[in-house]
């Protein structure tokens, strides 16, 4: 059971139970709620809506203002899934994200999950993931456009996952 064991490990990362406890009280808890309520609810029906809906689950990493303030845009970014890696990102580039994800067409963005950070500060979520920066094991996605950008993730339960 993919699904079972990525939440069992993303519950009992370090970061995870530091935002819960430190942050917001219980947001990581509910946060995660909300995810398995919009795959359910999208389950319930089939994997997606009568009229074709789907969900498309962005998780960005610590939310940063750029120094700039400006928008850095796709060739800046990296997407993986699987809950192993993790960096930082702006409001501006992930509003831009999260627009371009809603406006795509392309297929594979269907009933998927991604985290969304800058290249530059990709680290593993947990010591335990260190390896997976470079072994290839998690696909770190780049591109100059967002289609690109897009292209090689993967629908929930259809990617590698740590455990």
């Amino acid at each position: 059971d993919i699904v079972r064991r990525r939440r069992l490990s993303a519950e009992e990362a370090p970061g995870y139970i530091f935002t819960n406890a430190f942050g917001l009280r219980g947001i990581m808890d509910e946060k995660r709620k909300g995810e398995i309520g919009v795959q359910a609810a999208y389950a319930a029906v089939g994997g997606g809506s009568p009229s074709g809906a789907s969900y498309t689950i962005i998780r960005p990493g610590g939310l940063e203002e750029p120094k700039l303030n400006r928008v850095l845009g796709p060739g800046e970014l990296e997407l993986s899934q699987g809950d192993a890696l993790a960096g930082i990102v702006s409001r501006a580039d992930l509003a831009e994200t999260a627009i371009a994800a809603a406006l795509s067409d392309a297929p594979n963005l269907r009933n998927a999950s991604f985290e969304l950070y800058y290249t530059e500060s990709a680290q593993p979520c947990e010591g335990r993931f260190k390896s997976l920066i470079n072994d290839g094991k998690v696909a770190r996605l780049h591109g100059n456009t967002y289609e690109t950008l897009f292209g090689g993730i993967k629908p929930d339960g259809d990617y590698y996952v740590p455990g």
